[in-house]
């Protein structure tokens, strides 16, 4: 597992799925923590929203307790300073200018009214009183004031007006109307109108409110809904409610916070808090629309949100420039290793060229090396029969001299030119290349009786090549020149500078033309001759590699190769190196 893993971080890819996994990993984490953060924020500030609406609606309901307990107390105060009913009644009158009671009643313990003064009494009046009378003024002797059930003025659940009682059971001692129950009608529409209807965190608040018995008072846009109860379900409920869970946990608790969603509306968060009214309460409930409060969320978070894919944009582009970087190189590496890799083939490709070129001087070379050998032989049986003495045999023992070294000659520039070297350019002598590949070929230019005319220019100075690739050119030209020649064979070997434009570059080159009166190349084929393996000789006698690995050798040098060739009439080859060239040198034997 471990070589494994130690192989695959040496792999190239590595490191560019690294640099991937990576920056997504940062950018899903970075994500996660904005996204974490802002879940955060915003069931925050729900919490927030819903405890200011639990505190706004415990204001209110304060406020209205408030306002009562100040009324019940302007009651009693007024009540126990009259002498009679006229008096309390002038009291009374300044009430009813407020708009809050529409009318002002007394009643007797048996609940019949005495008098009453202010706008008709609703029609449920004496109802609500013997109500109150019988379960609730006898039930609670200690109770001063109780409140009845919010109704219509005409008892008629489609009615525009809500009201209800408010009555005083007892003024005190000494009180003219002592004993007497005394009570104001109260216009709900205008205890919610001064008290609730203000209630409001945002435009997108509204208040509502529930009675004990879970009846619907107060809403400010569902007014066809006052006066249902949750108990009373109605087929016209089940289609915005599919329960009533959140109104009976009201109920039930009083003061909580919650959400919910009704029909097609937008989900909605609420506090609410009771309002206590002697036996009486009122759920005072405080709504506001889920996506308002989203919304002022967003709104704040819109410069952590810019900052946010700010951050993620700058990530995104680190990790993809460190992508492409790496990728190139990558890339570059495999370019480098491909070109040594091509290099290294190349090389092989030369040394089996001139292997091929060796093979193709065997014979002559054994004729070459045979010939002196025999005059050494002859000369040293001569010696041994005339049993000569050194002094008088100088010129047999020199003969002898000159052919070793003359195999030795031989066989030294043989073997140097088949030795595999590097691409290591220095000065040297064209002359002195020349003159060394016409000598390892002498035995063939011998055999076949080839006329070879040389031709150096001698204002021709030492410039920088490789001897040992250009020779492997020269030689390989020279040999193909040999193959394709027939009757009276002719070779010509030129060497002159020439202006040259090569890559739009006109610079000073040395022009080496190799010309021959062969056979010529077919036109079809001219295109071809320096492809690799392409060969118009026989397989015993060719590779087709040659001109292919002489166009690269010469390409190297920054040079130029090209052939001129006419059927019939013989072919030329030129070869132009620059006389100044800049050379990356392998570091290698």
């Amino acid at each position: 597992m471990l070589s494994f893993f130690t192989k695959n971080i040496k792999s190239p890819n590595f490191y560019s799925y690294a640099i991937i996994s990576i920056t997504l990993l940062i950018i899903s984490l970075f994500v996660f923590i904005t996204y974490s953060i802002y879940s955060v924020t915003l069931i925050e500030a729900k919490r927030i929203h819903q405890r200011q609406q639990v505190e706004l609606a415990k204001s209110a309901s304060t406020g209205i307790k408030y306002y009562f307990d100040h009324l019940v107390r302007d009651i009693n105060f007024i009540a126990a300073r009259s002498n009679s009913f006229k008096e309390v009644n002038y009291h009374y009158n300044n009430q009813i200018e407020k708009e809050v009671v529409k009318s002002i009643f007394s009643v007797n313990e048996s609940g019949e009214l005495i008098y009453s003064i202010g706008k008709e009494l609703p029609v449920w009046f004496q109802t609500e009183i013997e109500k109150l009378n019988n379960e609730r003024l006898l039930k609670a002797a200690d109770e001063l004031c109780f409140y009845s059930s919010v109704l219509t003025f005409n008892n008629k659940p489609e009615g525009d007006s809500l009201f209800f009682l408010m009555v005083v059971k007892d003024f005190g001692r000494g009180s003219p109307v002592k004993n007497y129950l005394t009570g104001f009608v109260i216009s709900f529409d205008w205890l919610m109108e001064k008290f609730i209807v203000p209630l409001k965190l945002s435009e997108e608040d509204f208040a509502w409110v529930l009675d004990d018995s879970g009846r619907l008072i107060y809403h400010p846009s569902h007014k066809e809904m006052l006066l249902r109860s949750i108990n009373d379900l109605e087929e016209s409920c089940i289609d915005c409610h599919k329960n009533f869970d959140v109104q009976n946990k009201m109920l039930l608790h009083g003061t909580s916070v919650d959400e919910y969603r009704i029909g097609d509306e937008p989900h909605k968060i609420m506090g609410y808090y009771p309002i206590e009214l002697g036996e009486n309460r009122w759920i005072l409930a405080i709504s506001t629309y889920l996506p308002a409060v989203i919304k002022n969320v967003q709104s704040n978070f819109v410069l952590f949100f810019i900052i946010s894919g700010i951050i993620i944009l700058l990530i995104s582009v680190l990790g993809i420039s460190l992508f492409v970087i790496n990728l190139k190189r990558i890339r570059a590496e495999e370019s480098e290793k491909y070109l040594e890799q091509t290099r290294t083939f190349q090389e092989k490709l030369n040394h089996a060229a001139k292997l091929a070129s060796i093979g193709e001087l065997v014979d002559t070379v054994a004729h070459e090396i045979n010939t002196p050998a025999a005059i050494i032989s002859a000369e040293t049986d001569a010696l041994l029969l005339h049993n000569c003495d050194p002094k008088h045999c100088f010129e047999e023992l020199k003969i002898i001299k000159q052919q070793t070294r003359r195999i030795g000659n031989y066989t030294k520039s043989l073997l140097s030119y088949s030795r595999r070297m590097p691409f290591r350019p220095i000065n040297n002598d064209l002359k002195e290349l020349l003159d060394e590949c016409l000598f390892l070929l002498s035995p063939r230019i011998n055999s076949k009786k080839v006329d070879i005319e040389l031709s150096i220019s001698n204002n021709i100075p030492k410039f920088i090549f490789d001897r040992s690739r250009l020779e492997q050119v020269i030689i390989n030209l020279i040999n193909n020149a040999i193959d394709f020649t027939k009757s009276d064979p002719k070779i010509k070997i030129e060497a002159v500078i020439d202006k040259f434009e090569f890559n739009q570059k006109s610079n000073d080159y040395v022009l080496i033309k190799i010309s021959d009166n062969g056979t010529g190349i077919p036109q079809a084929n001219l295109d071809s001759i320096f492809e690799p393996f392409f060969s118009t000789k026989s397989l015993s006698k060719g590779t087709g590699l040659g001109l292919s690995i002489s166009k690269a050798i010469v390409k190297r040098h920054n040079g130029h190769i090209e052939v001129q060739s006419e059927l019939g009439k013989g072919t030329s080859f030129k070869i132009y190196l620059p006389l100044k060239n800049n050379y990356e040198y392998e570091a290698h034997e």
